[in-house]
């Protein structure tokens, strides 16, 4: 049943600024009582007609575009009207006064979309996908989000949906008449059909969980002892000076984010306090605030300065393990950890060959790099993407949320 409310909502549907257009948008069913009062007459239906937008004594508020869509052919599935103004936030605002006197009442964040979603012209995850849309921070993400608001995604469930009921139906047929003269599919379609609902099952779960890393992101924290370089490194990976850098331990006291983009896929990068023992609260906090950020990390980058270590790295488990255990970071097994190495512009007569190391039964890629000089950042990079599980070639991603991933996933457990 489409959705019928007496309430007629407007908002500010540009963002929040200066610009050079801003947008009233109105939706409801007085809609063509407010267009005729603050237009001075009844606009023509999707044509963009330049007109006056009039104060309730005549007066002029902005001089813009009008733009009429009769329901249910709009956004909302009602009438719908949108006043294109100039950009200033008082003329704006004085529109929307004056649409409000004439009954409307000032729309939820989000209600536009949520009435087009119960008057039928998306559905629940379409309209997830506008958030999205929104929200996207990357090229990538913005085009997954665009996919799963075309339907995308939906069209792959409803695929799924139709080839299931078909399984089925030969499935209880086979079991409820089985004494019966009828022609019932044979035990090897219906076993082809099955198999079929799991190859399906399994293609979209895959393509859904590359969506989920597109649209989450990835969580790396930068740890390690003080005046390892943790910094320096938030600063060249981010490609800006955004934390201070000096040679005295203990500078950073507080989690810094900094968000970037690899092949189209968030990495939000934390640096984050040097552990160690201190009699300075502050300090203190810092040192809380970084266990707390690893905790909560996907992946976990561990800097050592390269000054600190033996020539054929010997030490190296001695330090990864005093590390852990003083500071109560017992890393589950699932937990993906990064060895950097530091500094290697401080080392001379060098060579480490060092790939892969076994440490406290974590198996730990190692990777060299100078944070001053950019040497091995790439490479680093590129294993932010490795970690990720992200396929950069896979460009039919959609956007979903972890619950769509949780659903697919019981429904997996039914089939096999």
């Amino acid at each position: 049943m489409p959705f019928s409310e007496e309430s007629t909502i407007c908002a500010i549907a540009t963002a929040s600024g200066r610009g050079g257009v801003g947008i009233v948008r109105i939706s409801g069913v007085k809609t063509k009582f407010i267009s005729r009062n603050i237009l001075g007459f009844k606009p023509k239906i999707r044509h963009a007609q330049t007109c006056k937008f009039l104060d309730h004594d005549g007066s002029t508020i902005d001089t813009g575009i009008a733009i009429f869509f009769e329901g249910p052919s709009s956004y909302t599935g009602e009438d719908v009207l949108e006043l294109h103004g100039h950009g200033s936030l008082p003329l704006l605002n004085q529109v929307v006064k004056r649409v409000l006197h004439l009954g409307a009442k000032l729309a939820r964040p989000g209600e536009f979309t949520e009435r087009s979603f119960l008057n039928g012209k998306m559905d629940l995850v379409q309209a997830e996908a506008v958030a999205d849309l929104i929200e996207a921070s990357t090229e990538q993400q913005a085009k997954s989000a665009s996919r799963t608001l075309r339907g995308a995604f939906s069209a792959r469930i409803k695929k799924l949906q139709k080839l299931l009921t078909q399984t089925r139906i030969n499935v209880e047929a086979t079991i409820d008449f089985a004494d019966e003269d009828l022609e019932l599919a044979p035990q090897k379609t219906i076993l082809e059909l099955i198999f079929s609902c799991i190859s399906e099952l399994d293609t979209i779960l895959k393509e859904a969980r590359q969506g989920l890393i597109m649209n989450d992101g990835v969580q790396i924290v930068i740890s390690g002892y003080p005046n390892s370089g943790k910094s320096t490194l938030l600063n060249a990976l981010a490609g800006t000076d955004s934390a201070i850098v000096t040679a005295i331990p203990g500078t950073t006291r507080d989690v810094l984010n900094v968000e970037i983009s690899i092949a189209g896929v968030p990495i939000n990068l934390t640096d984050t306090a040097g552990l160690r023992e201190t009699s300075d609260p502050i300090e203190q906090e810092g040192v809380k605030r970084a266990q707390e950020a690893i905790y909560s990390a996907d992946h976990i980058l561990f800097v050592i300065d390269a000054t600190t270590l033996d020539k054929n790295l010997t030490n190296l488990p001695e330090i990864v393990g005093s590390f852990m255990s003083n500071h109560a970071l017992k890393l589950d097994s699932g937990k993906r950890f990064t060895i950097v190495i530091n500094k290697l512009d401080l080392v001379e007569n060098r060579e480490l060959s060092v790939s892969n190391l076994e440490v406290l039964d974590i198996e730990a890629t190692v990777i060299e790099i100078s944070a001053k000089t950019k040497m091995g950042i790439e490479k680093l990079r590129k294993r932010f993407i490795d970690v990720s599980g992200y396929t950069p070639s896979n460009t039919n991603n959609f956007s979903v949320r972890a619950r769509h991933i949780d659903a697919l996933e019981i429904t997996n457990t039914h089939l096999v």
